[in-house]
């Protein structure tokens, strides 16, 4: 499971084309000997200028004149032209009519694909895939054929299977000969390409390569080195060295600079908002040394000037934004602490976008170019809710602490879960301040009322009575949210009170963020999401953990998780235009798939991972589309980390780092 995960994917910052249609220009049908030639004229050259709504009524009227299979053939057109005019109802309403059993093959064809665009258009990828199980005819025409191609890419596209699509639209782009929606279709195949990881790409690298096997490639290499323009035309021309007669245009590898630059933003002055004293210091520490292990990471003939505002006072957050303004800054990262992140979200317009370290309820006349970004556990709470579904339960307990932070998570599990058409069957809160959770573990598994039920006989009965209790058997899961310490005492506990057999999902906040073996055997068996710089590590790639061991800080999985929080906030920046523009769009971060809603708040897509004798055992990502590897194993080796030094003042060539204290 390595991502998509989780380093660079800046192709999506080049590529914003809107993804395949769902239909094209139809083929319209041949004059049947009795039908009105003069009808049919007008019908065709309504199509032809798109004007589709009266095309479609002009070729109801020819059908209502003629009976049989040449009648059905008319009114086929005519929904045909209603779906291209959007009135889909109407689409679906004539096609009812016609007489299945009786239509040739070649109309039998046409009917199909039509169905399966009606489906799709019904966001049901599974119908439209069963509908378009068998290849076009001999007898289709290109059009037809490439209504087939694009419809059954975007059901591939929306069951999650990637590489599929994109095969799709290669054999679209065979059937193309104009350039521009040529060139279209091949910036979608890269961007379809794109949400793959570098690892899928590789592994699935067909032999020989042919046209697929560019197409994946020239991916991998948009991927790892767009954003630095130079290198990337020094790549580009490799791989035109390598694949000679792939079909992939000059204008694909030449012109997407111009045509996406409204996509890119390259910032030249960074201004950082961080707090360096109070409570609050040693998480912005933390994000510091993230946001400067990235910068490092950049050549240095690229880097931007970067400059450190002390933010430890949030009254002092909208000076020191102006200061940072009139200085010439691009865009700030900061603040974090809440109340001053809320200064921003009620300022109204912006001189200059922010990109906010944490997130607030949002107002309602909130700045456009206010961006938010946080380790949110309420998106934990909602991914922990969407894998349980997807493996096959329907009836969940919750056990949370007795706390906001409790109400918060249960309160984001229990609207996705039933949103979903889950059932909770029972919430329980606990205090997380003991060490003895039965009581609370007793009333989730309904065991007080079996040992209720016993009382109560024997009382009935007047003598002692053999007991085992019995727990509830209308539940299929457990969701836990506790801090590691806690999950550790509470997962034997659940264990002793006969929930050994439930499976048990939590959220990141069990797992401590180094391999322990020893201590989390007491976990075993619990399910999870956690970010991609705690679960995995790529060697290959220079931002990561094992790499910058030596500089983030030991001993805890908050700071570990926010250093990596810190490299996101700096490598997004150039890709919050293209994120903000679909929220299709994603980012591949060290904390995980990013994506914007539509408040401007970022969300996390993560990697899911169990226990297995003490150690983390990766089992998939929330997302379909990632690729993940069954049976990897952390290391069980803590590494040796020191405390990170302070980088601050240190000049970095032509751009330097500066602290404003």
């Amino acid at each position: 499971m390595r991502s998509k995960y989780y380093y660079s994917l800046t192709i999506l910052l080049l590529l914003s084309l809107s993804g395949c249609n769902d239909v094209n220009v139809i083929d319209q049908p041949t004059p049947a000997a009795s039908v009105d030639q003069q009808l049919f004229n007008q019908a065709e050259q309504l199509a032809a200028v798109g004007d589709h709504p009266r095309a479609a009524a002009t070729f109801q009227q020819l059908a209502a004149n003629i009976p049989g299979i040449d009648g059905d053939r008319y009114r086929l057109s005519a929904a045909e032209q209603y779906l291209l005019a959007d009135q889909a109802e109407l689409a679906a309403e004539i096609i009812t009519n016609i007489d299945r059993p009786m239509v040739s093959p070649e109309l039998a064809f046409r009917l199909q694909l039509l169905e399966a665009e009606l489906t799709l258009r019904d966001e049901q990828p599974e119908q439209a895939f069963e509908l378009l199980s068998l290849p076009p005819p001999e007898s289709a025409t290109v059009d037809q054929k490439l209504r087939y191609h694009r419809a059954k890419a975007t059901a591939f596209k929306r069951l999650g299977n990637s590489l599929e699509s994109a095969a799709e639209l290669s054999e679209v782009d065979l059937l193309l000969v104009e350039l521009s929606p040529r060139l279209d279709n091949q910036f979608t195949i890269i961007e379809t390409l794109a949400v793959l990881t570098d690892t899928a790409l590789e592994l699935f690298q067909p032999y020989p390569p042919g046209t697929m096997g560019g197409w994946m490639e020239l991916t991998r290499v948009i991927k790892a080195h767009a954003g630095d323009n130079q290198q990337l035309q020094v790549m580009l021309d490799q791989w035109r060295d390598q694949y000679p007669e792939h079909p992939a245009m000059p204008e694909l590898l030449n012109g997407y600079f111009s045509k996406l630059k409204a996509q890119y933003r390259k910032a030249n002055h960074i201004a950082v908002l961080l707090p360096k004293t109070g409570r609050f210091a040693k998480p912005a520490d933390a994000l510091r040394n993230g946001i400067l292990a990235a910068y490092y990471a950049q050549p240095s003939n690229t880097r931007p000037k970067l400059v450190f505002y002390d933010n430890s006072n949030p009254a002092s957050t909208w000076p020191l934004y102006q200061q940072a303004v009139d200085a010439g800054a691009d865009i700030v990262i900061g603040p974090l602490i809440k109340g001053a992140v809320e200064q921003f979200s009620r300022a109204g317009e912006l001189p200059i976008p922010v990109l906010a370290l944490n997130q607030v309820p949002p107002e309602v006349d909130q700045s456009e170019d206010l961006y938010q970004f946080g380790l949110s556990p309420e998106d934990e709470a909602r991914q922990v809710a969407e894998k349980a579904w997807i493996d096959g339960h329907r009836k969940a307990v919750v056990l949370v602490p007795d706390n906001n932070w409790g109400d918060r998570i249960l309160e984001a599990f229990r609207n996705r879960w039933e949103d979903q058409g889950g059932i909770l069957a029972e919430a329980q809160r606990y205090d997380s301040t003991v060490f003895d959770f039965s009581d609370s573990i007793k009333a989730l598994l309904n065991l007080d009322e079996s040992t209720g039920r016993r009382q109560g006989l024997q009382r009935l009965l007047g003598k002692r009575l053999e007991f085992e209790p019995r727990r509830r058997r209308d539940a299929e899961m457990i969701f836990l949210a506790a801090r590691t310490q806690t999950a550790r005492q509470i997962r034997p506990q659940l264990q002793f009170h006969h929930a050994a057999d439930m499976p048990v999902y939590a959220t990141s906040h069990i797992y401590s963020g180094e391999p322990d073996p020893r201590k989390d055997q007491d976990i075993e068996g619990l399910i999870f999401p956690d970010i991609p710089w705690i679960l995995l590590s790529n060697p290959d790639q220079p931002l990561n953990r094992d790499a910058l061991s030596s500089v983030y800080q030991p001993g805890s999985a908050l700071f570990q998780r926010l250093y990596a929080m810190g490299i996101d906030s700096y490598q997004l920046i150039p890709h919050l235009a293209r994120l903000q523009e679909n929220s299709r769009e994603t980012f591949e971060g060290a904390t995980g798939k990013l994506y914007l809603d539509e408040l401007k708040q970022l969300h996390r897509r993560l990697v899911w991972a169990q226990i297995e004798q003490g150690v983390p055992k990766i089992i998939g990502y929330t997302d379909q589309n990632d690729l993940f590897m069954e049976g990897d194993i952390l290391d069980d080796t803590t590494p040796q980390v020191e405390t990170p030094s302070d980088q601050q003042n240190v000049p970095i060539d032509n751009a330097p780092v500066k602290d404003q204290g």
